[in-house]
């Protein structure tokens, strides 16, 4: 093989660089996957990957802002339920202070002491029905109308019915007539009572579904998410163990470039008497 001497051209230095050169390349590289714990940090590094990882991040957002929704509107479903479950509680003790009422043996004195300890009771519930309200939502109040969320990305809604007969219904008992509350007991009261149940067992369901949609939406986003990293996410052992060939090879190449540019000194050898 023929030997080329010359200190115009220097062949080995030129391949001494271009070594040198691309260490120095891999090493940034790996020292940015390192950084970022990333493989795929831009398009520059795999333009194909990199643009189906922004199309799984899309996916990441939308679910997410479904997932906002449904929590908002499972907050609305809890303090309505909140609410309506305190009302619950009263309606023994308003239906005690009605058979109380309605004993003949009560005075003047006795009936005005019960009917205001009744309207006491009935001016709690209410207040029960107005501060059952959730960003501006109230489900219990008179008029209150249905709750409309995105279930999923592929917009399908999840309906929650408004609960405007628990107000009706109490409003229709505090107007009652308790001259006779015998009479009370047998329509204003059991109405009351039957919307309040229907409307407990609405909302728990409701807020069931509520829960079983978020869970699904969430282990949905915690695989999505786990595939994304089998795509995108670096592997920092290895990365490690990458980083520490290639010093040692960018190392030999700063050798190998050394002795390459020293060799034109060899020929003033040549001349040398």
């Amino acid at each position: 093989m023929a030997i080329n001497n010359s200190i115009n051209t220097n062949g080995g230095a030129f391949s001494a660089l271009r070594s040198f050169n691309s260490a120095r390349n891999d090493q940034s590289q790996t020292q940015n996957r390192i950084s970022t714990g990333k493989n795929v940090a831009g398009a520059l590094d795999q333009a194909s990957l990199f643009a189906i990882a922004q199309s799984i991040r899309g996916e990441l957002s939308a679910n997410a802002a479904v997932q906002q929704g449904l929590n908002q509107t499972s907050g609305a479903v809890k303090v309505a339920t909140a609410g309506a479950t305190a009302i619950s509680n009263l309606t023994s003790d308003i239906q005690g202070k009605l058979v109380e009422l309605s004993n003949p043996a009560n005075t003047t004195e006795q009936q005005g002491i019960l009917q205001n300890d009744l309207d006491a009771l009935l001016g709690q519930a209410q207040g029960f029905v107005d501060n059952s309200s959730f960003n501006g939502t109230n489900l219990l109040e008179s008029g209150a109308g249905d709750l409309n969320t995105l279930q999923n990305g592929d917009g399908d809604v999840l309906t929650v019915s408004g609960q405007g007969s628990v107000a009706d219904s109490l409003a229709a008992l505090a107007a009652a007539d308790f001259s006779d509350p015998a009479a009370v007991l047998e329509n204003e009261f059991t109405n009351f009572q039957a919307a309040l149940n229907t409307s407990l067992g609405e909302l728990g369901a409701s807020g069931r579904r509520i829960t079983a949609q978020n869970d699904q939406l969430q282990g949905i986003a915690d695989a999505t998410e786990e595939g994304l990293g089998n795509i995108v996410d670096a592997n920092l052992g290895r990365e490690a163990a990458q980083l520490a060939a290639d010093q040692v090879r960018g190392q030999l190449s700063a050798l190998s470039l050394g002795i390459a540019n020293r060799s034109p000194q060899a020929l003033l050898g040549l001349f040398r008497s």
